[in-house]
């Protein structure tokens, strides 16, 4: 998936302002950042070795890290723009704040 299709991923349809646009653009490029790392980790695996042969964390292990730390500061920060979005109809869903999932209490 190029970074054009996360971002179109992201914006799901929606008419985005300039800062929201740019910030999708920042989470795309951080998804594609882990998703890098990770194939990087699945080659050569979560550690590597110094010049002296003691055994380090690999390089890419931090980036994923760091980058999906970055990209879950983004999701508490903005639900909003990048949190769960329902394509179900309101009579589609549940009751709100039915925390029982549809199960009621007998005595």
């Amino acid at each position: 998936m190029t970074l054009d299709e996360l971002e179109e991923g992201l914006a799901d349809g929606r008419e985005l302002n300039e800062f929201d646009a740019r910030a999708v653009k920042i989470v795309a490029q951080l998804i594609g950042r882990v998703r890098e790392a990770r194939m990087i980790i699945a080659e050569e695996g979560p550690v590597a070795a110094k010049e002296s042969g003691e055994p380090i964390e690999h390089p890419a292990v931090k980036v994923e890290r760091m980058a999906s730390a970055e990209i879950r500061g983004w999701i508490k920060e903005r639900p909003d723009l990048f949190g769960q979005r329902s394509h179900a109809s309101k009579e589609d869903s549940g009751p709100k704040g039915d925390k029982f999932g549809g199960f009621k209490l007998v005595n």
